[in-house]
């Protein structure tokens, strides 16, 4: 018997022996195995399939790192994030709880205005009135009598200019150097040099009347604006006036009654 024929006799021994059950259960076990290979995979495609895909995400930027300070340096503080204000809801009155219904203050009634106190009355400003000219009262400016009267209407010769002139005023004797005196209360108007009749005063009394003292002495002793008295010393008797060259020391009297030269005569107490 050749060498195949040893093998096929072992082989169907084998078979019909107990070698017929080992190959049963070889199979079986192998046969099991693959059935739970297959479920164990389905499973796990199962389980991948219903899984969400995720979407690729880019890695994180690296975080810079924070320069280190120094030596001899604080690092510097974080700033504090502010906190935002918290609001109160419409029906909550901050920090008090739920608001209050609003009640208008009564108003309280209008106090009428404080009467101011009347102003009190403007003092009139005193002013000088001078009396009419019937009631004022005149003096003589100096004691002597009249040595040329007052002429408008007729010539009178004059013995320093040698000729026949009118006469506005009157001339009164008197002493060289003796006072001369205000006639009445007035204002002094002028001071001044005349050509002819040298140092005059001119006195304003109200009721557009004037009087006019010539030959005076060159210095008088009053001013313009002066207020004077009624017998008030103006100045002195003198020799300033060119008319009264030559004659005897006398005072020029002139009495002016609205621009006309009148006789002051007609105003000059009489002497007894």
């Amino acid at each position: 018997m050749n060498r195949k024929d040893k093998f096929s006799k072992r082989a169907g021994d084998f078979f019909t022996g107990k070698g017929f059950y080992i190959v049963l259960f070889l199979c079986v076990a192998v046969i099991g195995a693959s059935a739970w290979t297959m479920l164990a995979n389905n499973d796990e495609i199962g389980y991948e399939m219903d899984q969400p895909v995720a979407a690729e995400v880019a890695p994180p930027l690296p975080t810079p790192r924070p320069e280190t300070p120094g030596l001899g340096e604080r690092p510097a503080r974080p700033e504090p994030t502010p906190r935002p204000t918290p609001m109160p809801r419409e029906d909550e009155t901050w920090f008090f709880g739920p608001a209050e219904p609003e009640t208008e203050e009564p108003t309280p009634p209008a106090e009428p205005p404080a009467e101011s106190p009347p102003a009190p009355p403007v003092p009139e400003q005193e002013t000088w009135t001078p009396p009419g000219i019937q009631d004022m009262q005149f003096v003589w400016p100096v004691s002597g009598q009249v040595e040329v009267p007052h002429s408008v209407d007729a010539l009178i010769f004059d013995r320093t200019m040698g000729d026949w002139r009118t006469h506005a005023g009157i001339d009164i004797s008197a002493e060289l150097g003796e006072r001369v005196l205000a006639i009445a209360a007035g204002t002094v108007e002028q001071v001044y040099q005349d050509d002819l009749y040298g140092t005059t005063v001119v006195i304003y009394h109200g009721n557009d009347l004037r009087s006019v003292y010539a030959n005076l002495a060159e210095l008088p002793t009053v001013t313009e604006g002066q207020w004077v008295e009624m017998g008030t010393v103006i100045g002195s008797v003198g020799t300033t006036a060119l008319m009264a060259a030559g004659r005897a020391h006398h005072l020029h009297l002139e009495i002016i009654q609205e621009g006309v030269r009148v006789d002051p005569l007609e105003f000059l107490p009489e002497r007894g």
